[in-house]
């Protein structure tokens, strides 16, 4: 097959898998027919079958592109300073689950439907371990954790289920991260030397007042970007 043939082929699919989301969401996971799924998508119904032998196996296939796990940005994970870039994990991941509360919901319909499991709901494993031996590595971790406790502990606390009890509060997408930053103060430290162009007094999470006037800890979090 051509690499345009091939780009032909993958957009197809994704054309179709992105109709049986808004269907899903419109109507239910239950709520339409894959003749209804190809005028959704605009193409043959023959079409969709060449993609998808059934509609179980649409909704498999659209469970699993939901449920695709949080990849950072490797910039964030690559920064000189790891409390920096668990700062910044933080908030991107408040804001990635903020993006995708009604495709997360949609999820659980779907894998109920399925009988899958809902992996990836939360940041990628390798990513988050990386993470968390730089921390260790820089001295920036408590020493009571070791770095398979102290990854897990964030896979927990990072999850689309951690986020959502805490938003049922209900708190702002905002006020959840700053709770994060106050669990996080448990496995974070201030310890080890200081990394080029860091801010040794920030390195811990430190309490500061929100523009809505509620208090927010956040790790550096929010301390170390504000000095850019």
């Amino acid at each position: 097959m051509s690499p345009t043939r091939r780009e032909l082929v993958r957009a197809t699919r994704t054309r179709i898998v992105d109709a049986a989301g808004r269907l899903t969401r419109e109507r239910g996971a239950g709520g339409f027919s894959m003749d209804v799924l190809a005028k959704e998508a605009g193409v043959a119904r023959a079409t969709v079958y060449e993609h998808f032998r059934s509609k179980r196996a649409v909704l498999d296939e659209l469970a699993s592109s939901i449920a695709r796990s949080v990849t950072m940005d490797d910039s964030r994970t690559a920064t000189s300073d790891p409390l920096v870039a668990l700062r910044d994990i933080l908030g991107a991941v408040c804001r990635h689950w903020a993006e995708h509360e009604e495709r997360m919901n949609g999820l659980r319909t779907l894998t109920a439907l399925t009988g899958g499991d809902q992996a990836g709901e939360g940041i990628d494993e390798k990513q988050l371990r990386k993470l968390v031996e730089s921390l260790a590595a820089a001295g920036q971790m408590r020493a009571h954790w070791t770095v398979d406790e102290a990854s897990d502990a964030l896979g927990a606390l990072t999850s689309y289920a951690t986020y959502e009890r805490l938003r049922r509060a209900p708190r702002t997408p905002e006020q959840v991260e700053g709770v994060l930053a106050k669990l996080v103060v448990s496995i974070v430290s201030r310890g080890g030397a200081a990394a080029p162009n860091s801010a040794p007094a920030s390195a811990v999470p430190n309490s500061a007042t929100t523009s809505a006037g509620t208090q927010n800890s956040a790790p550096e979090i929010r301390s170390v970007a504000s000095q850019g």
